[in-house]
């Protein structure tokens, strides 16, 4: 009665921790393919910034030669060559003070 009562107990035990050891796998597969799948989607959206990038300065340089007629595009691009031209002034400025103190 002994052996079997424990037998019965240990094969309770070696089967809860099979259970738990399975668990554990999913839970770190599924932990493995969630961070890999978070990767891709950080990758992706790099990759769309930096084809939004390259549309907004196909646009800016259409732009500057004349070439867009949508109001809101010229507007949108007259406040980035204002912008420009504040980083200009500023450059200007960082200039005339590096010039004073030489």
């Amino acid at each position: 009665m002994g052996k079997s009562f424990f037998d019965g107990a240990l094969k309770g035990l070696m089967d809860g921790m099979a259970k738990k050891r399975t668990e554990l796998m999913n839970t770190a597969e599924q932990h493995f393919k969630v961070e890999r799948l978070k990767g891709q989607v950080k990758e992706l959206r790099a990759e769309k910034d930096l084809l939004l990038q390259q549309i907004a300065l196909k646009i800016y340089e259409r732009y500057t030669q004349g070439q867009i007629s949508d109001p809101d595009l010229q507007k949108a691009c007259q406040a980035v060559q204002m912008k420009q031209w504040e980083i200009d002034e500023k450059w200007a400025e960082i200039n005339r003070i590096k010039g004073e103190n030489e």
